[in-house]
């Protein structure tokens, strides 16, 4: 790069990044003095999204109008080619002006944030390489994609409407959600809480884009001397006009007609037992152990509980629903099935196990009915705790049975943090969570009263106007629908649900001083260089009567998975002793899983999870 080509961008353009600087420090002033008034991030590092989602796409659009679209639209770069520097050399000083114009501001938002919150609280070296990573990619991205359009002159905004319209139709039209992947996924919910996996599957297809839209600015003024470059700079033609916009036109009417095209039939089960609610199926198949006279009273149940609810959250449509009795699972787990060709929800469970909880059950069902009704909207992690409280709730309302207290006791036991559900749901399980959550539900119930809780849930878990990227923009917050009934917060709901859960934890004091002596342990012990095998065990303290067998469950994580089924873990059942027990899988280093050590509980009807973290073998 040369001194002095740096000092002409530098003077031409410091005027523009003072004034970008200026509105991004203003910016930023104002997010932080509303959360100081009104605090409604879990984390003060969420300040940082703000930033990164206008210098990747606001900020890296004025950076590629002020450093390639503005010159070589007033053709000042024939005048620089004519000196004794090289085209690459022009090109390359550019990005690098610009990489840095974005980032300097990101960096010092991050150091900022860093210096507050590392006074109260232990911010490690991985956390800030995560979030820099998460942050700076997605701006990068941004910033080489308009560089490239600013490169095509004429031909960029016909490349921004036929880009939106393209997103839009993958959004729509397809089950690949937008809002999940790339840059959306690295800006997504979890970027200020994610503190130790690197999401390398997003960095790494972000970062080969910005490789290849690099590559393509440098082959567009070297082709030809820079000839082509120039020719884009040139003002349309009328021509090109018309033949753009025809394209366009059509681009439109075939969206519409894959729209069309797009609606499947509902799956139909033949031969099962069937009762109708909205115009759609409730479809139960009978099996052995579960004659026919059962499969219609338990179609003629969920069509009633589903009708019930439907109503009760105003939804348009309930979609077809299929259960298949499968004796090969365990009474307290359940499988929905993926449909391919066909719409609805097809679930399997052991319909004929004796210890079978029906209400358990429900409680699934309701909730894949809703994920399916709202297209997955509902799967927000901020309001997924209200999607398992109020599915368990709905099933259990006509009786609150006193072993839900118990299990609300039990999953209470350690401190939780109902923003992080995910994680807290892989630790207690569905049936435990779904407990908890269910206090938490019954305190919004209390506080807000009948109607107003209601529109709660309608507004919450019942389908958006739109979704996609457009109902994810209009989507409001759940502290904002709170604060809406009249003033509600987040901060009154958890001291409710905490006192509610306190009373539990009261109730049933024996039952959680028994779990309190427990001690589940995992020990990796290795075998060669690169294997290792693991050794469980469940001890006592004092006098704990342990319990007869207990389970442990484990799964090999993909590279990027996330949330595990509780279908897909393997299970080994061991009864208790003073030498332990051992997995008989050989554990190869590298690989990651999760390892689960729960005991069956007759007193509360579903299983304990003593233990659940995930490791990397090591």
């Amino acid at each position: 790069m040369n001194r002095a080509l740096l000092l002409k961008e530098w003077r031409e353009h410091r005027g523009a990044w003072l004034l970008l600087n200026i509105l991004l420090g203003l910016l930023l002033f104002m997010l932080f003095l509303a959360e100081k008034v009104t605090p409604e991030k879990g984390s003060l590092f969420e300040l940082l999204q703000t930033p990164a989602l206008i210098l990747s796409s606001v900020g890296a659009l004025f950076a590629g109008h002020r450093l390639v679209v503005r010159e070589y639209g007033q053709r000042t770069q024939l005048f620089l080619e004519a000196l004794p520097l090289s085209r690459t050399r022009i090109l390359a000083t550019k990005l690098v002006l610009g990489t840095a114009v974005l980032l300097l501001p990101l960096a010092a938002t991050l150091l900022l944030l860093w210096s507050m919150v590392s006074a109260h609280q232990d911010v490690t070296g991985r956390f800030l390489l995560i979030l820099s990573l998460r942050a700076a990619t997605p701006v990068l991205l941004g910033w080489s994609f308009f560089a490239l359009a600013g490169l095509l002159g004429r031909y960029r905004n016909p490349l921004y409407l036929f880009l939106a319209i393209a997103a839009f139709a993958a959004d729509q039209l397809t089950e690949f959600d937008l809002s999940k992947a790339g840059p959306f996924s690295l800006l997504g919910a979890d970027f200020a809480f994610e503190r130790h996996r690197i999401p390398w599957g997003d960095l790494i297809g972000c970062w080969a884009l910005t490789g290849v839209a690099v590559m393509l600015c440098f082959g567009l003024i070297l082709y030809r001397d820079g000839t082509l470059a120039e020719l884009f700079s040139q003002r349309m033609s009328h021509r090109e006009k018309v033949f753009i916009a025809c394209v366009f036109v059509g681009l439109t009417m075939v969206i519409s007609m894959m729209d069309k095209a797009k609606q499947r039939d509902p799956f139909a089960l033949h031969d099962a037992e069937q009762t109708r609610v909205k115009e759609s199926a409730v479809q139960v198949a009978s099996g052995v152990g579960f004659p026919r006279e059962r499969a219609q009273a338990l179609a003629e149940r969920l069509a009633e509980e589903l009708l019930a609810m439907s109503e009760y959250l105003g939804l348009e449509r309930i979609p077809a629903v299929a259960v298949l009795p499968i004796r090969e699972l365990d009474a307290d787990v359940f499988q929905r099935a993926k449909l391919e060709k066909a719409d609805g929800v097809v679930v399997r469970a052991n319909l004929a196990a004796p210890d079978f909880d029906s209400r358990a059950f429900e409680a699934f069902l309701f909730r894949e009915v809703l994920i399916q009704v709202s297209e997955g909207v509902v799967l927000r992690e901020e309001r997924q705790w209200l999607l398992d409280g109020f599915t368990t709730w709905w099933a259990h309302r006509s009786k609150q049975e006193e072993r839900l207290s118990a299990r609300a006791a039990v999953a209470s036991r350690d401190d939780f943090n109902f923003r992080g559900w995910l994680a807290l749901r892989e630790r207690l399980g569905p049936c435990l969570s779904g407990a908890l959550a269910a206090r938490g539900v019954q305190a919004l119930n209390t506080r807000l009263g009948e109607p107003s809780f209601r529109t709660l849930m309608q507004r919450t878990l019942a389908q958006p106007p739109g979704t996609g990227l457009w109902g994810l923009w209009n989507e409001p917050r759940l502290a904002s629908l709170l604060r809406e009934q009249n003033g509600f917060s987040e901060e009154e709901l958890l001291r409710l649900w905490s006192e509610a859960l306190r009373e539990d934890r009261e109730r049933h004091a024996k039952e959680l001083e028994r779990l309190a002596g427990m001690e589940p342990s995992l020990t990796l012990v290795p075998e060669s260089a690169e294997t290792f095998r693991l050794e469980h065990s469940l001890q006592a303290k004092e006098a704990t009567a342990l319990p007869a067998r207990y389970a442990l469950l484990h799964h090999k994580l993909k590279p990027f998975e996330n949330e595990v089924a509780p279908h897909e873990l393997s299970r080994q059942d061991t009864a208790p002793s003073a030498n332990g027990a051992r997995l008989p899988l050989g554990l190869a280093r590298g690989d990651r899983w999760l390892f689960v050590v729960q005991m069956d509980s007759e007193a509360l009807g579903c299983p304990i999870r003593l233990l659940a973290e995930r490791r990397e073998i090591r």
